[in-house]
């Protein structure tokens, strides 16, 4: 089928667009809501429909409750935060929280053909301040390019069909790094613990969560072979700009065990800090209070670049001779689950005194050489791997983008793709259907 093309001359880096694709602002689209404030103490484990939050784990869901607010087909997106403008198609019953969007699409458009041409379009048009925002009156006036309905059904079929092939290697991906970590993890709680020598004698650590431990090695509490150090308290009236004063390490710049102080989030604060709450070489910062469970006990070792810094009520430092290794007992799922055993239901935290009170397998300084060099070359080549899979995923995710890109702007030709069943076109009315 011959198909002619046309360049807006108010939207010049569409490139060539298909003439018989119209291009309308998103409020002709649909009618646009938003949420409502819906708390966790609403959620319920029994619940019959989904509430739709700002994250983009489980395509959002971050609980359900007895009772709907939409009912239909939506396309719904994130209005705030580091997430603004993250797009889905929705349909049936749910919920949306006060940071989500909603756009209940009508006769004109494809409620996924939509969704996909967002998820192009949205990011463009998010106002980045110190909360990123894409609201109502930004998204009404988004334009975007709309083919007849029946093209569209057939964009959306392909879209659907390719993606899920992205989607699946991306997954099978991911996956595959999460086996990574469980076995680099693995790998260091057995080495922290047992050494490197298969054939050494092996003595009753009296500690059922460590069992045996070799015969020369010790069993001790970490307050007696360092120290733990709370973080520096702050106010809002303290924090400056980044050549005014000194930077306070939080629990974002831990990340994958090293110690990241180039972060757009990074804070500074005006105050005199003592020594005390001043990085030193080879201190290991740790998160000691977080909203998330699973964010406790994240450690990393200080380096020569983020030494001389200070650090955050919310973490704590452990000072001692012994971090080269020790940093790796923080790694271990030995540490892993004692800090378990100390958080509950309603607090996150870990307190010095149960962090000094924590008990680790000590080794010989020679011993602990050893692990350390050992550990040290498995860790490079752990992250080496990680990073190329990475990149692996990075190129999909590219991929995928451009794919739709080229699809929902008419770059790839899919006026004969599949066939559209003439009911389901004529359900949306002549003039977008034929």
């Amino acid at each position: 089928m011959s198909r002619k093309y046309r360049v807006l001359e108010y939207a010049p880096w569409l490139g060539a667009s298909p003439i018989d694709w119209d291009y309308v602002k998103v409020t002709y689209l649909g009618k646009l809501g938003r949420g409502r404030v819906i708390s966790n103490l609403e959620l319920s484990p029994n619940g019959k429909y989904p509430v739709f939050s700002s994250q983009t784990k489980n395509k959002g869901e971050m609980g359900q409750i007895d009772t709907y607010d939409f009912d239909g087909e939506y396309v719904t997106w994130t209005t705030d935060g580091a997430n603004a403008g993250t797009v889905f198609a929705r349909q049936g019953k749910f919920n949306c929280t006060n940071v989500c969007g909603t756009i209940k699409t009508n006769d004109i458009v494809s409620n996924n053909f939509l969704a996909y041409v967002l998820s192009i379009e949205t990011k463009r048009y998010v106002r980045i301040d110190i909360n990123p925002k894409l609201m109502n009156t930004e998204m009404a006036q988004i334009r975007v390019l709309v083919p007849p309905y029946r093209e569209q059904i057939k964009i959306e079929r392909y879209l659907d069909q390719k993606t899920s092939e992205i989607d699946t290697l991306i997954a099978d991906k991911e996956k595959l790094i999460t086996l990574l970590e469980e076995k680099r993890q693995a790998v260091i709680t057995e080495t922290v613990t047992k050494g490197l020598d298969p054939n050494v004698k092996m003595k009753d650590s009296g500690i059922e969560w460590i069992g045996e431990i070799p015969e020369h090695w010790e069993v001790v509490k970490l307050k007696y072979i360092g120290k733990s150090i709370m973080g520096l308290l702050y106010s809002p009236k303290d924090i400056c700009g980044e050549n005014e004063g000194i930077l306070v390490l939080r629990a974002s710049n831990i990340q994958r065990g090293n110690i990241d102080t180039k972060r757009k989030d990074n804070v500074y604060v005006n105050k005199e800090v003592n020594e005390n709450l001043t990085t030193h070489k080879n201190d290991l910062l740790i998160c000691a209070r977080s909203g998330s469970r699973e964010l406790i006990g994240k450690s990393a070792i200080i380096d020569e670049e983020s030494a001389g810094n200070s650090f955050g009520a919310f973490t704590t430092v452990y000072r001692s001779v012994y971090n080269p290794f020790i940093r790796y007992v923080f790694q271990s799922g030995l540490f892993q689950s004692q800090i378990g055993t100390y958080l509950t239901s309603t607090i996150n935290q870990l307190t010095m005194r149960n962090l000094n009170n924590l008990e680790i397998v000590l080794p010989p300084i020679e011993d602990q050489d050893e692990i350390q060099e050992k550990l040290d070359r498995y860790t490079e080549n752990h992250k080496q791997v990680v990073k190329e899979i990475k990149q692996q995923i990075s190129k999909l995710k590219q991929y995928r983008e451009s794919l739709i890109y080229e699809a929902v702007t008419g770059k790839i030709d899919l006026q004969d793709y599949g066939e559209v069943s003439e009911p389901l076109v004529a359900e949306r009315g002549e003039k977008y259907g034929n």
